[in-house]
């Protein structure tokens, strides 16, 4: 479903215009309330995560489930006040305003995004990837460590003041995540075929 749904959120920004620029309407206000409703699924995403994983594991998944919680309340804020909020500014005509309801760089709201986005988002899939013990979850685990560097690495552009580098972090989470997904769904299956449960670590025989 994660999958999916960035599937839909990367067409809707193509098609209202991203690779040209700030994407038109309606298709940015979608990708806005997209980027909210994705949020929260990312929250029973990683909540998931925590309670099907191995007992020794619980503290660390726990920990990705706060800082997932922490990037979707962001989120969920930043979009909110622009569906409501900046479309009801002329942000062409009061510079200053722009600067912080704004999708231009620099921008409060964008900026903020950017911490949810790239920090938060990369240290959940980081602490999230301990929950993945044994040979057969070994390709979530790598996964979750991949993107979630990458999300973080992508930090680099708003440092330097050069957004291009963000997109080593848009590879992070648009790309190598959702695919991560799609190995963990499988995770999950073979546990409930080995287990007779979705417990994602190793059995007691430490298969």
């Amino acid at each position: 479903m994660i999958a999916a749904l960035y599937v839909v959120y990367i067409g809707d920004l193509f098609a209202g215009g991203v690779a040209v620029g700030v994407p038109r309407e309606p298709y940015l206000a979608i990708a806005e309330i997209l980027s909210g409703v994705g949020a929260l699924v990312q929250v029973g995403f990683v909540a998931l995560i925590y309670e099907c994983a191995p007992p020794r594991e619980k503290t660390l998944s726990l920990i990705a489930l706060g800082w997932m919680a922490l990037m979707a309340g962001l989120m969920v804020t930043v979009h909110f006040v622009q569906l409501t909020v900046a479309r009801r500014l002329n942000l062409a005509a009061a510079p200053e305003l722009a600067r912080l309801f704004g999708w231009e760089w620099p921008s409060l709201l964008y900026a903020v995004e950017l911490v949810a986005w790239h920090l938060f988002f990369g240290l959940s899939l980081l602490f999230a990837a301990s929950a993945f013990r044994g040979r057969g979850a070994q390709v979530a685990r790598i996964g979750l460590r991949v993107s979630g560097s990458l999300c973080i690495a992508g930090l680099v552009g708003p440092a330097l003041g050069n957004l291009n580098w963000r997109m080593i972090g848009v590879f992070g989470y648009g790309v190598a995540f959702p695919a991560v997904c799609v190995a963990i769904g499988f995770v999950f299956e073979r546990a409930a075929s080995l287990h007779g449960d979705t417990t994602i670590g190793p059995t007691k025989g430490g298969h």
